[in-house]
């Protein structure tokens, strides 16, 4: 069973995901003139400003708070150490590559996503890729798809992956995963029963503190092996591009093995273009879509940042060549970096904080996509199922949770293209409309 889901895993990520994302990350690239660039300053302006006719339940810095709280998991964490023993140290730059067009993606998302919100019968704001393949291009039987489809990433990527990848390195220390397991469904339970507002409340003061607390000690462990930071990043680029089996006339397997993980891990990493970020971004106050999307441009940056400087702690202190698996690897490098176990402590602690805002935001895209399908009067149901199956995540074997979890992403990320594609004139013209009214302003 493992065999042929990671066989399928491979061929749907090379075949179909790889091109679909090179071939419309491109195109709305050059249609769009590079916002990864060229607005990713008015989106850190955005992110602050208001407009006392913005219609939301939550500010755009708490929605996009909320967006980080699902982006920061543990992908940045343990899915880079999964990518190392997977796909070597070259995936890190492909994890980049896929991150550029995926961010454009993503903006054209949120976009769509804010365009074709509604209301919900509770009174809140639903939004994402099943609205606006309904709406706006009338694909009733691939809206419903695409909420299946985020049903299935709620319970493997947001749920089983993050939960393995705590009770991991705490069953090392001892301690009963099922029991842990148990502890950490209350404390999310005390999160969840709040909805958006509390999530996004909650996001606010815990992901500074995090990211904080994780970048600033593996930037002291890069400092102090700044020596050994030039041939870490000679080998990522010489691992993804193999350039021995491209002069000999044939792109090896090895190569295409870095790329397919790059992009997996890219995929998880970020959530750009899975269609999760809309959902997330459909609550906030907005006065006009492109500049949400502008906004969420700073989530994938942030996170590229964490996973390539997670990368290079493994590589630098030569925990990336040992056999240990997902958190481990992470802890290890951490301890070794510091030359004490403070620095392992200090990644089970950031994990833990991680996966538990990441285990919350996909909770209610799952909950949405739930609502979507049979009505938001019974779609709180989502959010006791994902609390009472914490524990059976503790129990599963690693590789096949992230497998299911590459699989769950890829499909959404394919249906949710065919919407993005299919609407992108509405997205140049909603871009464009805000150019021209900055410029009328100026």
């Amino acid at each position: 069973m493992q065999a042929f889901l990671e066989h399928l895993n491979h061929s749907l990520t090379l075949w179909v995901v790889f091109p679909a994302i090179l071939g419309v990350g491109l195109y709305l690239t050059w249609r769009l003139r590079a916002p990864q660039f060229s607005q990713l300053r008015n989106g850190f302006r955005y992110l602050v400003g208001g407009s006392a006719k913005a219609a939301g339940e939550v500010s755009r810095f708490a929605a996009v708070s909320a967006v980080l709280a699902g982006n920061f998991g543990t992908g940045n964490i343990a899915g880079i150490a999964i990518a190392m023993t997977t796909g070597g140290p070259g995936s890190l730059v492909w994890m980049w590559i896929m991150a550029f067009l995926g961010s454009v993606i993503q903006y054209a998302s949120c976009v769509l996503g804010v365009a074709f919100r509604k209301k919900d019968g509770q009174g809140s704001y639903a939004g994402g890729p099943m609205y606006y393949l309904r709406d706006g291009l009338g694909y009733k039987t691939l809206a419903g798809l695409f909420s299946v489809f985020t049903l299935f990433g709620a319970v493997t990527v947001g749920n089983f992956a993050q939960i393995n990848s705590i009770v991991l390195p705490l069953q090392n220390l001892g301690f009963n995963p099922f029991y842990c397991s148990l502890g950490i469904a209350l404390g999310v339970a005390s999160i969840a029963l709040g909805g958006i507002k509390r999530l996004a409340h909650f996001s606010v003061w815990i992901i500074p503190v995090k990211a904080i607390l994780y970048l600033g000690t593996a930037l002291i462990i890069l400092t102090l092996n700044y020596t050994k930071l030039a041939d870490a990043f000679i080998l990522m680029f010489k691992d993804a591009f193999n350039f021995s089996a491209f002069l000999g006339g044939s792109l090896g397997a090895g190569t295409l093995k870095v790329i397919t993980t790059g992009f997996d891990r890219g995929l998880f990493a970020t959530d750009a273009g899975t269609g999760i970020v809309p959902i997330l971004q459909a609550n906030a106050k907005s006065d006009h879509p492109a500049k949400d999307g502008m906004t969420t441009l700073i989530a994938p940056l942030m996170v590229m940042i964490v996973c390539t400087v997670t990368g290079l702690v493994l590589i630098v202190t030569g925990a990336a060549q040992t056999s240990l698996q997902s958190t481990n690897m992470v802890m290890y490098a951490f301890s070794k970096g510091l030359g004490s176990s403070l620095g392992g402590g200090i990644v089970l602690v950031t994990l833990i904080l991680f996966a538990y805002t990441t285990i919350l935001a996909w909770m209610h895209c799952g909950e949405k996509a739930l609502g979507f399908l049979v009505g938001s009067k019974g779609a709180y149901l989502f959010r006791l199922l994902s609390i009472l199956i914490i524990p059976v995540g503790a129990l599963m074997q690693v590789h096949c949770i992230w497998m299911l979890a590459d699989i769950a992403i890829s499909l959404m990320l394919l249906i949710n293209l065919i919407g993005v594609f299919g609407l992108s004139r509405h997205v140049i013209r909603l871009t464009e409309e805000l150019t021209a009214s900055r410029l009328d302003e100026g």
